[in-house]
Formats: structure tokens, sequence, C-alpha cells
């Protein structure tokens, strides 16, 4: 049985998660904790974070020095933290996802592909919707589709400066950069050839929805996928709970939980 502390145990996905590991005989709840609390961890096999940005940094400390793989919900996280993160997995095992819907991970995996073959005649835009309480836009779900865009098709590029793991969508960098925007207003001006637009609605109680466009000559192609509770994404954080379990130090991600990568 694994043995788990859940950092963020009161928040909707936090609850969600305790309610299906307590159904699920592979799991043993070993601590529930409530964002911003110091309370100590006791002894468990791996901690879920789905606190926010700055919970994930105070638990990440404690994994470290205790050595407990981890698996990373939390998203907003800038650059700084991204860095942290993945210093940090260089001793322990750690799972860090935007969406751990395995659709949504499907969705991803063949994303990169479409792009590179329709190229930068297509228009690219992306529209997130989710629940008016989400804290951090776009979403983490919204920044892995740029992702996967901007590594298949050279002309949208990153700054040669950028290192591991860090965040397209984080400003204007300089004419070599993605040219990712959020949202238009006024006089904008003819789309420029490249644009990838961003889109976040934040409304009611909207789990999770991510519509990305491809429009071209004579065309537009569209993919959406809809969250209809979060019980899918509960279950996906479980799954790499249990796939993290004797994993050597790294930083993975559901698609080397799923063995898609």
């Amino acid at each position: 049985m694994i043995r788990i502390a859940l950092a963020g145990a009161a928040g909707r996905m936090g609850r969600c998660v305790v309610e299906l590991a307590s159904h699920d005989p592979r799991f043993e709840i070993a601590a529930t904790i409530d964002l911003g609390t110091q309370q100590p961890v006791p002894v468990c096999d791996a901690l879920i974070d789905f606190t926010d940005s700055a919970g994930t940094m105070q638990w990440l400390e404690v994994c470290e020095t205790r050595r407990i793989p981890m698996v990373i919900g939390a998203t907003g996280h800038d650059e700084a933290q991204l860095s942290r993160i993945a210093q940090v997995a260089r001793s322990i095992p750690i799972v860090k996802a935007a969406n751990f819907s395995v659709g949504m991970q499907a969705v991803l995996n063949v994303l990169g592909r479409i792009a590179n073959v329709l190229g930068d005649e297509y228009d690219v835009e992306i529209v997130e919707t989710h629940h008016r309480h989400k804290l951090d836009a776009p979403s983490g779900t919204a920044k892995a589709m740029v992702e996967q865009i901007v590594a298949a098709q050279p002309i949208r590029t990153r700054s040669a400066s950028d290192g591991p793991g860090a965040d397209p969508l984080a400003g204007d960098r300089g004419s070599d950069t993605t040219p990712v925007i959020f949202g238009r207003h006024g006089q904008v001006g003819e789309r420029p050839n490249g644009q990838i637009g961003v889109h976040a609605v934040r409304m009611g109680e909207v789990v999770g929805q991510h519509e990305i466009h491809f429009s071209g000559p004579g065309e537009t192609i569209t993919i959406r996928h809809t969250a209809h509770s979060r019980e899918t994404f509960a279950a996906g954080a479980l799954r790499a709970t249990a796939w993290i379990i004797g994993k050597p130090p790294g930083l993975y991600s559901m698609r080397n939980v799923l063995g898609t990568d």
C-alpha cells in the first residue's frame, strides 16, 4: 500500500483525490495538508501537491530533505520556480503535469505532429475556459499546447537564452521569440505570420475546457477537450503517484507515466 501525503487537501482537486484514494486499495492517506499550513508531514511514500505555486516551493523543500517522491499538480509557477523544481528533481523523482487527464495527454501527444504537417500558414488560436476561482491564467495546459507547437514549427522559435522548463509565455523576449499574445484589444493591425493567440475565460463552475484552432487556406481544424468532472484529473494524479514509486531521480511528465514519451 502506498502512503500518500496530500497538500491542498481542502481544495476542489484535493477533496477529489482524497475521495478516490479512499476507495482505492493501492493507497492510504497518511496526511491531508491544507494550503499554507506548516504542519509536519508524517512518514509517507509520496506527496501530491495541489496547492499553488508558492505552496509547491514549500513542500518541495520538505520532499527534497526527506527524499520523498513528489507529484505536482499545482500550476502558475514562474521561471525561477520551474528552475528550482528541475534542480530538486536531480535528487528525487518528480512528476509535474499541468493536466493529469489521459485524454488531454492524447491531445498533446499529437498536437506537435498536426502543427508540423500544417505549417505556419495556419493561424493558431487557443481558448481555455475554467471556473471563476482559478488563480492563474493562462492555464498550464494552454502553455503546454504552446510548447508542443513551438517545438514542431521552426518559425515559432524560443530565445536561445531560455533554459529547460522555461515558460514560453513569459513576456516579450525579442524578435527571435514565439509571438504569443493574450487576447486582442484596439487597433492591433494585421495578424503577423506565426502568431499564437491565447485566450483565458473565467466563469461559473466550469471544470476545464481547451480548444485549439488551426485556420488556414480554405479550412479550419478545431480540437476540443472538455473535462466533465475533476475525477479525471484526480485519477491521473493517483496513476502518476503509483508509477513514481521506485523511480530514480528525475523530472517526469504524464507522457512518461503513460509510456507515450
